[in-house]
């Protein structure tokens, strides 16, 4: 285990992630002051309910809690101990953790709200580039868009693990002339 802060991914049950997250900040951080920043990723999206469109919430990676601290063999075995805790995300026997680029292109999404919002991308052919909004600078391939939901089907990779994350989205399609036609309207 190191002596530096790296970022460490607990796994738990959907919908205990900020159970898990107030646990820890209230045991160790308020209780021990130990060093541990604590980070839940969520994403804004668009749900209707019956003829109505009402923004929502919910969590980027279901089951991650992602923690920055000094892993030590005491530390694990103290966050081990905790209810709600399912497992490390692990590299052979220790505690896997995230690798610099993968962190990076999280902290880049969520800003300093810990919230994903919504984007707008450009779609030319079967590709498309972000142009604002949280992904800004991404381009790629995305899985699939639900123009109707507003919503866009996205790739990521953290810590070995691709997960398809369904992010907010307002997609344009580039026209000959260079002008915008609008595919998916989000309010």
């Amino acid at each position: 285990m190191e002596d530096d802060e790296k970022w460490y991914v607990i796994y738990t049950r959907t919908g205990d992630e900020l159970k898990v997250k107030r646990l820890i900040e209230l045991i160790f951080c308020k209780l021990k002051r130990k060093s541990i920043k604590v980070l839940i990723p969520k994403r804004a999206i668009i749900e209707r309910k019956g003829k109505n469109r009402v923004e929502k919430i919910k969590s980027l990676f279901p089951g991650y809690v992602f923690i920055k601290t000094c892993m030590s063999y005491e530390l694990y075995n103290e966050i081990k101990r905790l209810p709600r805790f399912l497992k490390f995300l692990k590299d052979e026997a220790e505690p896997a953790e995230v690798r610099e680029e993968e962190i990076k292109i999280i902290l880049a999404l969520i800003g300093d709200s810990d919230i994903v919002g919504f984007s707008t991308g450009i779609k030319i052919g079967g590709k498309v580039k972000i142009i604002d909004g949280p992904l800004k600078g991404f381009e790629g391939l995305i899985e699939k868009i639900d123009k109707r939901k507003g919503r866009v089907k996205v790739r990521l990779n953290v810590s070995g693990n691709v997960n398809l994350v369904d992010l907010g989205i307002h997609i344009v399609e580039e026209l000959d002339n260079g002008e915008f036609n609008n595919l998916s309207e989000v309010s």
